[in-house]
């Protein structure tokens, strides 16, 4: 049985080698950042405001203006969503919390994930809309399609066999990466596709495409949102810390400066 899945893996590879394109990178911008202000780049949002993270400060900006939120009670932010710019999600699991800002940055809501029934372990929140979020519950190792609005689950997946690597999602689908594969699953928590997958440390999910980035930081890779691979690129910039993408814009921050890259299908 081992062996069939083996050889069904191996024929699944040569065959979206054989469709695969090579995505070339244009870049069309760049915006120089003090050397070392933030040590992580969340991305961009919709708006084209940037988001950035040192230790306790999240920070929104455009390059001359800069909006702040710091919050040193709950620690240092494990992730921020900016899916929905209007509604930003930050997300603290040190103290399992979850918090809530306008566009300026002003807190409106926190929840204490460890006081509501049933109380949530949560590794990964991810913001959409109508006071509703993806969580990664650890207690059940499962994704929940959650409304923190009147604190219940709409739907959840059946466990998952293996611990999540990395999520990220839109409003209507999430995309788990574990060791093995890649997969989505729907606000109903349906599994829609998978994916043997490559290893990969990172993924992003834009307008199109999810992007993955290999551990060595060498190559990115493109799926489409049925999880086909559709493409490679090789990165351009040495000692990145961060990427993210936005529609069909590609963004690398490496400490003093974020490059903007225009994503270009084409054939091999």
């Amino acid at each position: 049985m081992r062996f069939i899945k083996i050889v069904l893996y191996l024929l699944y590879f040569l065959a979206q080698a054989g469709n695969a394109q090579d995505m070339n990178l244009k870049l069309i911008d760049s915006l120089a950042i003090p050397n070392n202000e933030y040590t992580k780049f969340i991305g961009v949002d919709t708006h084209n405001f940037l988001f950035f993270t040192k230790h306790e400060i999240v920070t929104k900006t455009d390059g001359t203006n800069k909006w702040v939120y710091t919050n040193y009670e709950l620690g240092e932010p494990t992730s921020v969503s900016i899916l929905n710019p209007l509604q930003i999600l930050i997300f603290y699991k040190e103290t399992n919390t979850l918090v809530f800002l306008d566009r300026f940055l002003n807190e409106t809501q926190r929840i204490d994930l460890n006081s509501i029934s049933p109380s949530k372990i949560i590794l990964w929140a991810e913001n959409t809309k109508n006071q509703e979020a993806w969580l990664h519950n650890e207690i059940t190792n499962s994704l929940e399609f959650y409304n923190y609005k009147n604190n219940s689950t709409r739907s959840q997946t059946i466990p998952f066999s293996e611990k999540p690597s990395c999520l990220t999602a839109d409003f209507s689908t999430a995309y788990v990466l574990f060791d093995s594969q890649l997969c989505s699953y729907n606000i109903y928590g349906t599994q829609l596709n998978c994916a043997p997958s490559k290893k990969m440390d990172k993924i992003v999910l834009a307008a199109n495409y999810i992007v993955g980035s290999t551990p060595n930081k060498s190559e990115f890779l493109f799926f489409d949102t049925t999880l086909k691979t559709v493409g490679s690129s090789i990165i351009l910039q040495n000692n990145w810390q961060d990427f993210s993408v936005r529609n069909e814009k590609l963004y690398i921050y490496n400490g003093s400066n974020v490059y903007t890259y225009q994503l270009i299908l084409s054939s091999k």
